[in-house]
Formats: structure tokens, sequence, C-alpha cells
């Protein structure tokens, strides 16, 4: 695995340009400062924007993830998390943001997936800064900015000058916490994310089948209410599995889109079972209810 990750070093870090003349080419997302060149005034509140989780895509188009922690005593820390085409990880980089000489630098390490590193064991790589603009950060022969500038906290593009002349470009969206819960926090890839809100899935689905089940056994005796309240919960089915699978079609080029119509089953899911509850297993006076009252997990 170090062979590997030295093999990777060599195809990315050391093909980064360093002391080249600033390119003048529009089309690129980087920049080069010249030789000698020296950082602008700066500071880590220009970059609250970074601010986040983002996920994309990255190298072959694999999935890839990337977080930036608010300032903490004077430096913001960042993780990347590049994985393979099968979920697993290639690498991690594990990176600080901080004030240097009276402006910002970037510095990072990588890491294999057993967590050998790339560099020796206190090397690093550091990508002075260029320029600042507004939602755009320009480090030598790096760079983060938002997708859109009129836009910040939507959208990352992140990119690295190459010595053939080409650049990796990386771009994320955001994971908002409005449409991704907490559930699976410790989850660090996207396949651990998937497996998580699948089996966090089943879970709200196995409460409601016992929910219904209780519903239908107390009308046990009236056959007709119990086909119709069957009938409900399998409308039900057909609505959430169209819903959330419009979800999925609308997040189907990026790769949160499963945990995006996960989430949106579970929450669907729980309101259904909670509703089961109301209407059928509680009592118009202070009898106690046939089951507790199911809260939502999102």
């Amino acid at each position: 695995m170090f062979a590997i990750g030295r093999a990777i070093l060599s195809a990315l870090a050391a093909m980064v340009l360093a002391g080249a003349a600033m390119a003048q080419d529009i089309q690129r997302e980087t920049r080069i400062g010249e030789e000698g060149f020296e950082s602008p005034p700066a500071s880590l509140d220009a970059l609250d924007w970074l601010v986040g989780q983002w996920v994309g895509t990255g190298i072959r188009g694999a999935p890839a993830m990337e977080s930036w922690l608010p300032p903490s005593g004077g430096i913001m820390v960042g993780t990347f998390v590049q994985e393979d085409a099968d979920g697993t990880i290639m690498f991690t980089e594990h990176m600080y943001l901080m004030q240097e000489n009276g402006s910002l630098a970037l510095k990072l390490k990588h890491f294999n997936a057993d967590l050998t590193g790339w560099e020796e064991k206190d090397d690093m790589l550091t990508f002075r800064l260029v320029a600042l603009e507004e939602c755009a950060a320009y480090f030598n022969a790096l760079t983060l900015r938002c997708a859109e500038k009129d836009k910040p906290g939507e959208g990352l593009v992140a990119a690295v000058r190459m010595q053939t002349g080409g650049e990796l470009v990386f771009r994320f969206d955001v994971v908002k916490p409005s449409k991704v819960s907490a559930l699976c926090r410790d989850a660090v890839t996207t396949l651990d994310m998937n497996e998580c809100y699948r089996a966090e899935f089943e879970r709200s689905e196995e409460r409601r089948s016992q929910y219904l089940k209780a519903a239908l056994d107390r009308q046990s005796d009236s056959p007709e209410l119990a086909t119709m309240i069957s009938r409900s919960d399998a409308a039900f089915t057909l609505y959430r599995d169209a819903e959330c699978g419009a979800m999925y079609e609308d997040y189907k080029g990026g790769t949160i889109r499963s945990v995006i119509s996960l989430t949106c089953r579970i929450d669907l899911t729980d309101r259904r079972t909670h509703t089961i509850w109301r209407n059928w297993l509680t009592y118009m006076d202070s009898t106690p209810p046939v089951l507790p009252e199911p809260k939502p997990r999102l």
C-alpha cells in the first residue's frame, strides 16, 4: 500500500508546477505565482464560505468528499477523501489553512487507506496564497472557489495544476443538513453512508410493519375496515417509492443520490407509522395507546 501511495504522489504532487510564470489562460482554474512572488494580505475570515461538508466526484470519476471546520486557534482544519470506483478509500488528505506572514497558506499531508503517510514524518506540501477574490482563494497551483460566487455555500470547486499543463478538477455539492440527517454521522465513505442509511430504512420499515400489524389485529372483528387500512398502506408505499425515486433521479449526477433517496424513505415511513398510531392505536379517552408513540429519527 505504501508503494501505491508513493506512485500516486509522484503522479499528483510531483507534477504540481512551482515557480513558473503566472498563467494567463482564462480557461484554467489554477494560478501560478511568479518566481519570488509575495502573498497578499489575507485572513481566515475571508474563507467562511468554505466551512461545511462537500461531496462530488474526483479522480477517474470516483466519489470524493471534502470537509472544512470553522477556524480554531487561527487554523481551519480540513479533510479530503478520494474513493475508488468500488467505494473503498484510495487515499485521504489532512489539511491546514493557516495564517502565515500576514497572508494564508494551505498545508497538507497524504495518507493511504491504512493510514501510512506519503510524505516523510515532518514533511508536507505547502501552497502559498497568490490571490484572494470574492468567494475564491487562489493558492500557488491550487484553487478553492465557490461553484457560483453569487451562491456561496452551495457548491465548491477544487483544482490543482499539473506539470503536463492540465489540471485535476474536483466539483462538489454541499451536504445540506435539511436533506441528510445525522443518523450516520460516523460513516466516512460513500459506501459506508449508503449501507448505514439502508439499515436505518430497514429499521423504519420494521417499525411500520409492527404498528400496521397491531392496527389490523385491533380491527380483527371488522374485516372490511382492516382491508381499507391495508389498502391505504399499500397506497402509501406506492407514493413513497415514487416521491423518493424522483429525488434519486433529481440527484442522479451526484454521489449523494442514494443517501438523499433513503433519507426521504426514512422520513416518509416514520410519518406513516405515526399516522397509523394516531388513527388506529390510540383512544379518544385516557386509555393508554396500544403501542408507544413512534418518534421520528430524522
